[in-house]
């Protein structure tokens, strides 16, 4: 009687149980890690309550329209709003944003740098070029400073520009549209420039911080 030939089972070894692994896998929520979610959520904390009463010192409280004294003001007071209030409704990845000592800095410095091409920005839009050059400057370093925060956030999220881009639109919005009171003939100190177009973006950075993740 012929004898039957047991069938060779063919073993292998694996160092990853596959299956498992896929089994797992299926049950996560699916994050693209190529192009991470992005978002600030929508909270009362990102109410940029310093901007306002910077408005009123500026307006009410100092000689002469000081613009120099309200940048010395913003700058300090636009870290602390980083730090405590807007990096911590800062969504990335599923993952709420750590503040990062290095990129808070560098931020500064990123902020300083860019007033130059946004001083030749405001000049081709029609701002005065050479007899008030210094005031077109200062008013370039407000616009920069005030979008700090968002400046910060394009470093801490791997140069994902577009959900910031609607904040530097509001601030620009902001300047731009404050321009209609400059050539009114009411003869008032506040419509020397750059003072109405620092109001108008102080005024659009409030309403970008504040609402800019509803829009």
């Amino acid at each position: 009687m012929p004898v039957k030939k047991r069938r060779t089972v063919k073993k292998t070894v694996s160092f990853s149980d596959d299956n498992t692994f896929a089994t797992k896998s299926s049950k996560k929520k699916h994050i693209d890690h190529d192009s991470p979610p992005v978002y600030v959520r929508k909270t009362i904390s990102t109410i940029p309550a310093h901007l306002p009463a910077l408005l009123f010192y500026y307006l009410y409280t100092t000689e002469s329209y000081n613009t120099w004294k309200l940048l010395h003001l913003v700058i300090p007071l636009q870290v602390f709003y980083l730090v405590f209030q807007f990096n911590k409704a800062a969504v990335y990845g599923n993952k709420r944003l750590k503040i990062n000592v290095t990129l808070v800095l560098l931020s500064l410095i990123a902020a300083f740098l860019l007033s130059l091409p946004t001083m030749l920005i405001i000049i081709l839009f029609g701002a005065p070029s050479i007899q008030k050059l210094k005031e077109t400057w200062l008013l370039s370093l407000h616009c920069c400073y005030l979008a700090y925060p968002v400046v910060y956030q394009v470093f801490n999220c791997d140069f994902k520009v577009g959900l910031w881009k609607r904040y530097f639109i509001l601030i620009a919005v902001g300047a731009w549209s404050s321009c209609v009171v400059i050539p009114l003939d009411w003869d008032r100190d506040w419509q020397e420039w750059p003072i109405p177009i620092v109001v108008g973006a102080y005024l659009g950075a409030f309403f970008g911080y504040g609402f800019g993740s509803y829009i």
